[in-house]
């Protein structure tokens, strides 16, 4: 099982520093490194996955993620292939419909078919072939290590596309089992059509945790953010499931209310419009131990790595708490 974290450079940060810090982050025990896109709220996903290539020297380094409205697919193959070529073959590609990077220019995310060409492309791009967009053949000049492609999912449809197509999923949404149980599903349903084996895509669920009393902050203050980000998106489902609906009017003022300039700060004035009810279900929160039960109930579901989001100070004592406390505790038994 991997652990990977989710993290952006933040504006008030110097890419210098960002160098020295995400170096702590491979000594502190993170495997994988998503970076997030969102070019209003952070610095250049790409000059971050750049120096970090040139900090460390065994963790994977990914987009976490981009998407296909903000850059041309032949421009983001071409940045991911300078990672992976820096980084000697470690680089891999977080690919999404869009959040915050296409919301905060007033655009929509990505359509279905459109994602799955995009897909299709860079499944044949970045393993050295020539790829169609928008019916014309590209391909890179540069040779490259295969990059493999995650796409991050939440609704039914979406899971499925990533069970044909692609090489891994970045599970979305609420902390809650029978919820993420029920998205695995959805991806099995697509490998199925695809005549691929559960082996061939890996799972990797995104889990805010915030252990209670650590960072200097009272339980869950460093997850608000990202929670109110999952609610604004959830306030778009139709159906939801019944403890979810209840908090309807929640999900609605955050998506109502949430500023794209402070996408994920634990200074955001938007962190504040969730109740701690429905924190508890977008987020794990804690002692060490029911973080430890509850991310076991999300592995029994069916998640093969998790993804933990970085947010605010003490981020690589987070982490060492993570690799040290938590996450041992659920390689000591198998799914």
């Amino acid at each position: 099982m991997h652990l990977g974290v989710s993290l952006g450079v933040s504006p008030r940060e110097s890419l210098r520093d960002w160098m020295s810090f995400v170096g702590e982050l491979e000594e502190a025990g993170a495997e994988r490194l998503w970076l997030i896109d969102s070019q209003l709220a952070m610095k250049d996903v790409y000059a971050g996955l750049v120096t970090a290539a040139l900090a460390t020297s065994k963790m994977v380094l990914g987009t976490g993620v981009t998407n296909v409205a903000t850059r041309h697919p032949t421009v983001t193959a071409s940045s991911i292939a300078a990672v992976s070529e820096l980084s000697g073959g470690r680089a891999v590609l977080g690919l999404g419909a869009g959040d915050s990077a296409v919301y905060a220019l007033g655009k929509s995310p990505t359509k279905l078919d459109e994602m799955a060409a995009a897909l299709t492309f860079f499944r044949v791009v970045l393993a050295g072939g020539s790829g169609e967009w928008e019916g014309r053949e590209f391909r890179l000049s540069q040779q490259l290590p295969p990059v493999q492609i995650f796409l991050a999912v939440s609704q039914r449809r979406m899971c499925r596309l990533a069970g044909r197509l692609a090489d891994g999923a970045v599970v979305m949404g609420p902390a809650q089992a029978d919820l993420v149980a029920q998205q695995v599903r959805w991806i099995e349903e697509g490998l199925a059509e695809a005549g691929r084996q559960r082996s061939e895509i890996e799972v990797c669920g995104v889990a805010p945790v915030s252990p209670t009393g650590t960072s200097g902050t009272s339980g869950g203050a460093d997850v608000r953010a990202w929670a109110v980000g999952q609610a604004r998106l959830l306030a778009e489902v139709a159906d939801l499931p019944e403890e979810l609906e209840a908090h309807r009017s929640e999900l609605v003022l955050a998506r109502e209310r949430y500023g794209f300039g402070e996408h994920l700060s634990t200074r955001a004035e938007h962190r504040s419009l969730l109740s701690e009810e429905l924190l508890a279900m977008l987020a794990i929160v804690g002692p060490t131990q029911e973080c430890a039960r509850r991310l076991g109930e999300l592995r029994a579901a069916g998640v093969d790595s998790f993804i933990f989001p970085l947010t605010g100070r003490g981020r690589v004592q987070q982490l060492r708490l993570l690799a040290e406390e938590i996450v041992p505790r659920l390689t000591e038994a198998p799914a």
